[in-house]
């Protein structure tokens, strides 16, 4: 991770930029580079399957992996250093081209650095990209850096390399090497289709089973499934290694209190509140969005991704669908979470038979006649047909809004007892009184003492529809 003491522009990224990932829009089979020499200097290739990504740098330099790919010479504590910061630009800050970001990491770090200069600024006509030379005083030593922004929405990158000034010059040539050989590893494609892989995958022959509520799905022996109540979905996971398993829930933090903050786009729960809501998942960035999987039916803030995260502790590889919604401005809801990951250095084998395990996720058998249509919308499966998909959304809204009447009508009765009180209704007048607990029982068989007499029970329904009135004052005694 860049610090202050190493890096000035590094200061306010997480600011600026919403979402981190390994890997960036370019391209790399990850395979392998020979030995280069530059300035005498003697460049090995270094590859990071877990983060996606491979460079090459002095056999001694060190690598590490934070908010920043940073490769440092440890011979003088890091003072020499390239760090890569691959980004993804997401939200307000999506429309930024190169002298944007520039303006605004420089400006903020100068506030750190009172000697903070800029010797020189070369920008692209295109606004794309722009390349800065500075100078600044850290921890006593005085510093030469060059930094280059380059935007190509919604992807970017921040990367650099700097060196005591004294060094400068003779060691420009190889911090420049090392920086122009990063290259990100091209992730295998999870839900792709394509040809079949010369490789077999590990995961095992499937068979047909039945779990809690007549689900069905196809799975190995070896695998265990946890099914949700109603049609919230299940979890499958393989229970000999904790980076492969399949996910398809639906409707999570769909009322107030477990509601996440109005707005929150299907990138952020990815980075931010899926390692929350599962405890094991931790390390979550977005490598790239998946190209091969049309979601434009599900909804207009739903978004197919490729993930890498770590589950306990081991590095997994995922596409991910995610589908958010805000109510009514006050808090955002998860529709969709579905998907399937496996380590990444299985994943192009792992993928047609994930796919087949998801897809052969069945609720037609539930009691629940509704999980038919969520089933039938399952991750891949866009592609058969926009129109059932839109009625799959409609019915999906129902069923929410369904469940937060029942919801809200179950706290107006809790309400209620706890204040003691209770409600009837006048249809004459077409209103609800808020009267004593056990006024009804009384009034049902004493209808003749008040002149309403003609009070009923409240039906579900006008718990929500009827604003109750003072019965005190509008029920009257003849």
């Amino acid at each position: 991770m860049w610090s202050r003491s190493s890096s000035p522009l590094f200061l306010v990224t997480g600011v600026l930029i919403l979402i981190i990932l390994a890997g960036c829009s370019a391209q790399s089979d990850g395979s392998t580079v020979a030995p280069k020499s530059v300035g005498g200097v003697i460049l090995v290739p270094y590859s990071d399957t877990g983060n996606l990504f491979s460079v090459q740098k002095p056999a001694e330099w060190s690598v590490t992996v934070g908010d920043a790919i940073v490769v440092a010479d440890p011979r003088d504590g890091g003072a020499t250093s390239v760090q890569i910061h691959p980004l993804f630009l997401s939200g307000d800050y999506r429309s930024m081209d190169a002298e944007d970001v520039a303006n605004y990491l420089v400006g903020a770090a100068a506030r750190y650095y009172p000697d903070f200069s800029l010797e020189s600024v070369r920008e692209t006509t295109d606004g794309r990209m722009i390349e800065l030379v500075a100078s600044f005083t850290t921890q006593g030593t005085s510093k030469r850096a060059v930094y280059t922004v380059f935007v190509d929405s919604p992807y970017a990158m921040l990367a650099g390399y700097e060196a005591p000034a004294a060094r400068f010059a003779s060691e420009e040539e190889t911090l420049r090497a090392i920086l122009s050989s990063y290259a990100p590893i091209t992730p295998p494609g999870i839900g792709q289709q394509g040809a079949a892989a010369p490789r077999t995958s590990s995961i095992g022959p499937l068979r047909d089973t039945t779990q809690a509520g007549k689900v069905q799905i196809r799975i190995p022996d070896n695998w265990q499934v946890l099914v949700l109540p109603g049609c919230a979905g299940l979890i499958a996971t393989d229970s000999s290694n904790p980076a492969r398993g399949v996910v398809f829930l639906n409707g999570l933090h769909n009322d107030i209190q477990s509601g996440l903050p109005a707005g929150t786009t299907p990138e952020r729960y990815i980075t931010e509140y899926m390692p929350r809501d599962f405890s094991t998942v931790t390390n979550t960035r977005i490598v790239q969005y998946d190209q091969n999987t049309d979601v434009s039916a599900l909804g207009p803030n739903v978004k197919a991704m490729i993930v890498s995260f770590d589950s306990q502790g081991v590095p997994a590889l995922g596409s991910f669908t995610v589908g958010t919604r805000d109510i009514g401005g006050y808090y955002s809801v998860v529709d969709y979470l579905w998907g399937a990951y496996t380590p990444p250095d299985t994943a192009e084998i792992d993928a047609p038979v994930l796919q087949e395990i998801f897809s052969s996720i069945d609720y037609s058998q539930s009691t629940i006649e509704q999980c038919r249509a969520i089933q039938s919308a399952s991750w891949g499966g866009s592609s058969r047909g926009g129109s059932s998909l839109s009625s799959t959304r409609e019915e999906q809204l129902k069923d929410w809004y369904d469940k937060q009447d029942r919801e809200d009508i179950f706290m107006e009765k809790y309400t209620d007892f706890i204040l003691n009180q209770d409600r009837v209704y006048n249809p004459d007048t077409d209103q609800v009184y808020q009267v004593d607990q056990n006024f009804y029982q009384y009034y049902d068989t004493h209808r003749e003492q008040y002149q309403q007499q003609n009070m009923v029970q409240l039906t579900e329904g006008q718990y929500r529809s009827h604003v109750p009135l003072d019965g005190n004052l509008h029920i009257t005694p003849n």
